[in-house]
């Protein structure tokens, strides 16, 4: 246990040494977010109407302004690294020494990944209180906690579905299209672009069905408080049981890819 926590501390090291990098990376977020912005504005005001997809005005600008800083807080890229990792032997160094690949890989995830998640729910912190004092956005402290609770999910959930996705590499010689093709679909159905309820009710309810909207539609439902007590707290316990699935998914596939990798390289 020991050496996971010496690589989710240096994961954090490293987070530190590039902080600047999420200072960047939450700039690059302005331009889509005031895109929206523009959108829904021009939309509401065409069609005159009080309420879209459920939401009003203040609702669906909080919602798309809260959505694309929770995508931010959910960006990845070890999948890239894993995909080397496979196709060049890095994965040798793992067969002779007593380490899990599975927990290196989380424990830098955490690590690398803990501080801008915690500063980005910080920004959303201020988005939130600027929704709550000047678009009339009601917020409660339960839906709040809860909310905290759906983002840390949806972090590991998040991380289930592209480690799954890096397994490919055992089979694919070039995965970086599929991981890019992946990342904006992931973004759609998880409703990081637009609420879900803007695909309807029959579609939405099939979406429902997949993991994505555990990722971003979920937590923010449970943020605005959308959905009820008893709702929230189902939708808790679907988000975790994805977790735990993709964990027997990733661990049966891992299994299969590991009897046809070949350590060269490394």
């Amino acid at each position: 246990m020991s050496k996971y926590k010496w690589l989710l501390g240096m994961g954090l090291q490293k987070a530190l040494a590039y902080r600047i990098n999420y200072a960047v990376t939450i700039m690059a977020a302005v331009f889509p977010i005031a895109l929206q912005w523009v959108l829904w504005q021009a939309i509401f005001n065409y069609t005159e109407a009080d309420q879209l997809y459920g939401l009003s005005y203040s609702e669906m600008l909080s919602y798309v302004v809260l959505a694309a800083l929770m995508a931010q807080a959910l960006r990845t890229g070890f999948e890239y690294e894993m995909a080397e990792d496979i196709k060049s032997g890095g994965l040798n160094r793992f067969i002779v020494q007593p380490l899990s690949y599975f927990g290196f890989r989380l424990s830098v995830f955490i690590g690398t990944n803990l501080g801008y998640f915690v500063a980005t729910l910080a920004v959303m912190a201020v988005a939130l209180w600027v929704a709550v004092e000047y678009w009339t956005l009601s917020i409660e402290l339960a839906h709040i906690a809860l909310f905290v609770l759906s983002a840390i999910g949806a972090f590991f959930l998040q991380f289930m579905l592209f480690y799954l996705l890096s397994l490919t590499a055992f089979w694919l010689h070039e995965v970086w299209a599929l991981f890019e093709s992946v990342r904006v679909i992931s973004l759609v159905l998880s409703g990081g672009v637009v609420p879900l309820s803007v695909f309807g009710e029959s579609l939405e309810w099939w979406l429902s069905l997949l993991p994505f909207q555990y990722l971003i539609y979920f937590p923010l439902q449970t943020l605005t408080g959308v959905l009820s007590f008893e709702q929230i707290f189902f939708g808790l316990l679907l988000q975790f049981f994805w977790i735990g699935g993709l964990m027997l998914v990733i661990s049966t596939i891992w299994r299969r890819g590991s009897r046809s990798y070949l350590a060269l390289g490394g």
